[in-house]
């Protein structure tokens, strides 16, 4: 299993014509079940007389199939940076080629993943993914703006979102799929089939916890939107189902693809609300109504992506709930961990002590049983790290 990251906007329960392999469980999670120690502290990267690329928070980032070493591209130098956990330092650099058959091109990334089971790395660009091995060498490339010169053709009412997955086998991308401008509603997930060249669109309906939360900011009379707060999603797999969670909810869903199979787990915290409210407006006109909209929907639960710890075989996931404002006007916020088992089902739900532990929705992950989140400090590559015992 492995963590891949967030998903901007996506998922939820189903809508299709046909009938479906549809499960549903409901659990209230235990807050008195464990004796649980939480500590955290923070660890930074030496650099030595270099430096890390942190331009995009780590975002066009993955780890190898061990989690020790972090690969981070940097778009602007076209360099690879192994970055050592281990021993938390900068191990390497080397270059990747911009010119040439095997090279990728020089454009806007949204990010760089690591197939663990195949050891290539795919380069996610506004149009095209790039599989290379681990020294960057391109070893094939696809197209998926559905033009002409598109590996991949879909009805033209459809948009891809182009921040998805790819398997760990190297062989699937995943992503979501959306109405066209200018409402782009998530309607369901797709996949690509590197082997096939194959699309298959898969319609779901508990998108609608995503949707029913995003904001936008539209000009009148202008047809694009100049501002987005989007739902935010992530993604984890588990063998060949896929896990979804939306911070919008306390809930989680598994999809199988091939046998259609799709379950939705509903959880009853006992400490945090159990999904937002909704009391934010979802469509505004101006920049002032736009932050006043933001800052609002920031006052309600959030529901990080849950996270895989493979040294333990279980879940962690934290969630983030506004509690006020202090003397000084400052918002406060406390933050829970729920622990759940390698079946989903909860097992232990608390109030993480100050200085409380909020993870990075850019990067953060789990290794050796230690859950990392990104930080800046001083424009110097550091973690927050949260252990959980």
């Amino acid at each position: 299993m492995k963590k891949l990251g967030v998903f901007f906007g996506l998922i939820l329960i189903f809508l299709s014509c046909k009938e479906k392999n549809i499960d549903s469980n409901a659990f209230r999670i235990p807050t008195d079940s464990l004796e649980v120690r939480i500590s955290i502290d923070t660890i930074g990267i030496d650099a030595g007389d270099d430096f890390i690329y942190l331009n995009h928070y780590l975002r066009l980032a993955d780890f190898s199939q061990d989690r020790r070493y972090l690969y981070n591209f940097n778009p602007l130098n076209y360099e690879l940076e192994l970055i050592d956990l281990e021993e938390n330092r900068l191990a390497e650099k080397y270059k990747i080629e911009k010119e040439g058959p095997n090279a990728v091109p020089n454009q806007y990334f949204y990010r760089i993943q690591l197939a663990t089971e195949s050891n290539e790395l795919f380069f996610q660009t506004t149009s095209n993914i790039y599989k290379t091995n681990l020294e960057g060498k391109v070893k094939s490339s696809y197209r998926f703006m559905n033009d002409s010169l598109s590996d991949f053709r879909y009805d033209p009412d459809i948009q891809l979102n182009l921040q998805g997955f790819v398997s760990e086998s190297g062989r699937y991308y995943y992503s979501f799929y959306t109405d066209t401008f200018p409402n782009r509603k998530r309607k369901g997930l797709v996949r690509l089939d590197f082997e096939k060249m194959q699309s298959e669109f898969r319609a779901m309906d508990f998108f609608h916890w995503a949707n029913d939360f995003d904001i936008y900011y539209r000009e009148p009379d202008r047809r694009y939107n100049r501002g987005e707060f989007p739902e935010m999603s992530g993604i984890v797999f588990k063998g060949d189902s896929i896990i979804f969670s939306i911070s919008s909810v306390n809930k989680l869903w598994v999809y199988h693809f091939e046998s259609d199979y799709f379950k939705e787990y509903s959880y009853e915290s006992q400490l945090t609300k159990n999904q937002k409210e909704g009391n934010f407006p979802k469509r505004v006109e101006s920049m002032e109504d736009f932050q006043e909209a933001a800052k609002k929907k920031n006052e309600e639960v959030y529901f990080h992506p849950i996270q895989f710890d493979p040294k333990n075989k279980r879940f962690l996931r934290i969630t983030t709930q506004f509690e006020g404002y202090d003397s000084t006007g400052e918002a406060v916020f406390n933050s829970y961990l729920t622990v759940f088992d390698r079946d989903l089902q909860p097992i232990h739900e608390q109030l993480i002590p100050e200085p409380g532990f909020y993870p990075s929705i850019s990067k953060s992950f789990i290794r050796d049983g230690v859950y990392y989140s990104f930080l800046n400090e001083e424009d110097e590559l550091a973690f927050i790290r949260l252990k959980v015992e």
